[in-house]
Formats: structure tokens, sequence, C-alpha cells
């Protein structure tokens, strides 16, 4: 199947292969060609950091991937053969390896990096090897591939509003079946309810039921439903449909894992309530949950799946490592779309189109994952809440009112409470690419801002900054100048020893006066918008993260690969 690789001398390797096929003889014929040809193979940052997905999330195929990745290390290192591009960006990555002789590229049609090159249309006059339900197809060209393989148009579903309703609402003691009907549920006890249902104990342990009211179980909705539960994510974390649900023969709902802990927006709902929730939280704790959503966002990539409606309460938090995904069954899945938006986490680009009508690319969900990293970051605060401003949050969105300065020179805008210590305290890394989101309307991929927040993450488990208010939740005032020179030390000077640990303490509570005015969701159905679409130009392309600047790789010199073990 992959015979035809053998022909190239440097093979561009994307992780989505090594995730789909790894224990598997694809995968075994892969090593049995870089073994007999001395190819030479590279792979980005984001290779490695989705690797790290996938071991986080535990699933039962992990040890498999985990595997076939020291096979292929075992290959490839002694001889030096494997080189790590320091670059986690498409453009970043696309742009290191001009230099690679007689390169192609192996992916498959619905990873993140296909998907980002059919979104980016990088410079690249290399092959690419197509790898789709086994079967391997090369093409001379990216754009002989873009021409074969046209990005997939919305289903017709989307256009049936026809609803799947049964005659009888089940309810507490009734008992419902799977779809083959080798397994019974019985519904124990109410657990909750909303607009579109209601949810359910059952007599498995560890599964609740979401039982639809009338009037919502769509085809599309359905059709997502049995699209969701083939997935195969068995992993801790996504509440996601597990057996749909009959009732009298009729379609009622699905079965999921419960979650635990409180919605996210509940816990980072400023300073009170991060503190009332988890008081011996320190800003660790704060980058530990942000890594931890920003994993499960892009393992759903991994799946073919765009979140849609990213937005605090469609989480909940038990602590900073346990986090569950909620309210899946919105979500966009193939070409099925998702049909609802919360416009305040929604790229303006966005406003006023109805999202059941249109496949959403990843770039869609980019200004979404920004949000969330902005809003974790600073206990629930929305980028475009300021002082003294505009008299809705829409207004200053469009506006890209952005109270924040890179230097820090001029906070009348910035909301009281502290949030300008937070913004100070925050690596210059992640305070360019927030800057360049909501002020310039740059964009970065999910991807970068992982690989952002672990560096962040590395650096307050090193113990890099010497001033203690960089580990806290919400830094004292500080003299600048001071903070300058204190934040950081060189590895060579001795850390003081009460020092070594982070500072763990009760904060004090404090009022909390900076809640966003103007929220604003977008529509769920068809018809015309309320909002008028926001004419403006196209975002920038990706800026390279400061990071991705430096070093770049010298692709004539074999570096050896290591990190992942």
């Amino acid at each position: 199947m992959l015979g035809e690789l053998k022909n190239y001398k440097s093979l561009i390797l994307d992780y989505s292969f090594l995730n789909d096929y790894a224990g598997t003889p694809v995968f075994g014929e892969l090593t049995d060609i870089l073994s007999a040809n001395n190819t030479e193979v590279y792979v980005s940052k984001a290779f490695k950091m989705l690797h790290y997905c996938v071991l986080h999330q535990m699933e039962s195929s992990s040890n498999a991937k985990a595997n076939s990745m020291k096979v292929l290390c075992s290959y490839l290192i002694p001889d030096k053969r494997l080189h790590l591009v320091p670059a986690s960006g498409t453009n970043d990555f696309m742009n290191s390896i001009k230099g690679v002789e007689v390169p192609c590229i192996l992916t498959t049609k619905k990873s993140i990096f296909a998907k980002r090159l059919y979104e980016l249309k990088p410079d690249y006059s290399g092959a690419i090897a197509l790898v789709h339900k086994n079967e391997c197809t090369v093409y001379p060209s990216l754009e002989e591939m873009y021409q074969a393989n046209p990005p997939a148009q919305l289903s017709k579903l989307a256009e049936n509003n026809k609803y799947l309703d049964s005659p009888v609402m089940a309810s507490i003691s009734d008992i419902v079946t799977n779809e083959d009907k080798t397994k019974n549920f019985e519904l124990v006890k109410r657990m909750s309810g909303g607009a579109e249902g209601m949810v359910f104990t059952t007599d498995s342990r560890t599964l609740v039921a979401k039982i639809y009211h009338k009037g919502v179980i769509t085809p599309l909705r359905w059709a997502k439903l049995k699209r969701l539960s083939q997935l195969g994510i068995t992993s801790a974390g996504f509440c996601i449909p597990r057996d749909l649900l009959f009732f009298k023969d009729v379609p009622v709902g699905y079965t999921m894992p419960l979650g635990k802990g409180t919605t996210l927006g509940t816990v980072f709902d400023g300073p009170d309530a991060v503190v009332e929730h988890f008081p011996d939280w320190t800003r660790e704790d704060v980058v530990d949950t942000l890594i931890n959503l920003i994993e499960k966002y892009l393992y759903l990539h991994m799946h073919d799946v765009i979140a849609g409606d990213i937005q605090l309460k469609n989480a909940l938090i038990y602590n900073s490592k346990s986090v569950y995904l909620i309210d899946m069954d919105s979500v966009q899945v193939g070409n099925l779309p998702c049909p609802v938006g919360t416009e305040e986490f929604t790229d303006p680009r966005l406003w006023g189109k109805n999202f059941a009508g249109f496949v959403r690319e990843l770039k869609d969900e980019d200004y979404s994952i920004a949000m969330l990293v902005f809003s974790i970051l600073f206990c629930g605060l929305h980028p475009f809440a300021t002082r003294n401003g505009a008299e809705t949050l829409r207004e200053e969105i469009i506006n890209k009112q952005f109270p924040y300065t890179l230097d820090c020179s001029n906070e009348e805008h910035i909301p009281l409470g502290g949030y300008n210590n937070i913004w100070r305290y925050l690596p210059e890394q992640i305070k360019t690419m927030l800057y360049n989101t909501f002020r310039l309307g740059m964009g970065y991929e999910a991807i970068q801002w992982y690989d952002a927040v672990l560096n962040y993450k590395d650096e307050l488990r090193t113990r890099k900054y010497t001033d203690p208010e960089a580990y806290k939740i919400f830094p004292l005032k500080t003299d600048l100048k001071q903070k300058e020179t204190d934040l950081t030390v060189k590895p060579s000077e001795p850390k003081a020893e009460e020092e070594a640990e982070p500072v763990k303490r009760r904060f004090e509570k404090r009022v909390f006066a900076n809640a966003p005015t103007g929220r604003f969701v977008s529509q769920n159905a068809p018809g015309p918008s309320p909002f008028k679409p926001i004419q403006s130009d196209e975002p920038q392309a990706p800026a390279p993260a400061p990071s991705e600047t430096k070093n770049e790789p010298d692709n004539n010199k074999k570096g050896r690969f290591f990190g992942f073990f």
C-alpha cells in the first residue's frame, strides 16, 4: 500500500498516520520502508504535542501508539534520521522544510494537518501521500490533492426539520434500549432538566441517560449522535454519546459518561468565585486547567470533530487535572454542522451566519481557543471587558478595543481588580499572541496555543520566576521596573530555599465588579439573524510565536530526536 514512498529521500510524517495505524500491518510496512531505504524523516513540534494529547487521555489504544512511537524511534534515532522541526504552526513548519531533498508528506484525509493545508495552501513543491480507508494515493502536488479531494459539502440532513418523536415520553422507571436491543437501561432518578431534555441516572453505575423533549430530535441531530457514538472515544473527560436510546422503537436520547464537578463558568467567574471553589490554588493550577481543556479540544479535532460552541458553561471542573466536556451533542462531526454558538466566543467573521448552514473549518475555532486561553488565565474575564468603554461588549469586539498593551504603558481601560497585574506577569509569548489576536486580528492555531501554554507551565514548574507574585492567581501590585528585574533568573543563579515550592495560601476575598456587559448568543435556527455580518478584511496570516522565530533548523544537519519518553 505504501510502496511508492520508497521513491522519496525525505518523508514529512504527520502524526495522524501513527494515530490511525499504530500497531497495524500498515504501520509495519512503513517501518520496513524506512529501514530499507535510509529515508530521512521530518516531524513538526505539533507531532510531539499531539502524541502527548493522546497519551494523556489514557484511552485503551494509547499503549499501542506509545509502542509504535518507540518502534519508529528505534529505527530512526540510531542513524540520526529523525528530525524534529521546532515549529508547531503549519505555516512555520512548511517554511522550515523547504530545503529537504525529494520530499513527500504522509498524512491522512481527516487529519488536523491535512485540513490546515487546505485552509492555508502553503508554498510546497513536493508530493503528498494521502491515506484513507487502507488506501494510499500519492499526488505530485498539493494542488492536485485539492482538486481530487474537495472539502466536504454540508450534509443535506441539515435542511431536514422533520422530528423523530416518540408518542410517549420516557420517564422514571421506564426501560429504554440501545439500537440493536442488546442493552436495557432503567431510568432511575432525574438529575437535571433543560430546554432540550432531561438527564436521568440509570441502573448502570457509570452511565447517565439524556432523554429529549418532543420537537428536539431531528434527522441531523440523530445522525450526529450516531456518528459520535461510533468514534470510539472512551477517554475520561468526554461526556460523549455511547449508546443511542429507543423507547417503543422510537429514538429518544442517548447514554453518556457522568461528569463530575462544577461548570467552568461558575468557578471562573472572578476572584471571589475561584477562591471560594479552590482556595489553595496557585497560578500553576489555573494553567493546568487550561492545558487540560486545550488537549481535549485538540483530541476532538483529531477525530474530525469541531466543538463549535466553546464557552465556559460547556465544561465541568472537578480539579485542575479533571475537566469534563459536556453538551457534546451539538458539536460538528464531519459535514454534520454545529447549529449553535455563543457570539462573544465566536470569531466575528462568522457573526450573522446561520451556523446550521455551513461546515466550519479549524480556523473558525482558533478564535474560540484564544478566547478560552484569555478567559481561563484571567479567571473568567472577557478580553474585551473594558473600563469606561463602549456601552456593549459587542461594540468593543467589533472595534478591537483590547485594553492591554505589550509594554504595559497604558492601563487606563483595564477593568479594576488586579487584571493589569495578571497581564504583567504573563510570559511575553502569550501576551504577544493575545495582543496580536484581539488587537491586530491575527490568528494562531490551537496547537500553537497549546505550545505556548505548555511553555508557561514549564516556567512555573521549574521556578523560573524569582518574584513570588508570579505564582499567585491574583498577583499584587508591584513596581513595573522592579518586576522586570526580578521576574526571571539565570539558570546559574541559586534559588532561595524558601522559594523552592509555589506559595500556597488562602487568598483574601475581593470584590469582582468587572463582569462584562452585553452578552449575545448567535441565532440557533435558520432564518434572518438579528446581527449584521461584520465587514472586515480576512485576518492576517498567523505570525510565528516568539519561541518559533528563534533557532531555525538547519535541514542539512542531522539532529537527534528526543523528548517523547
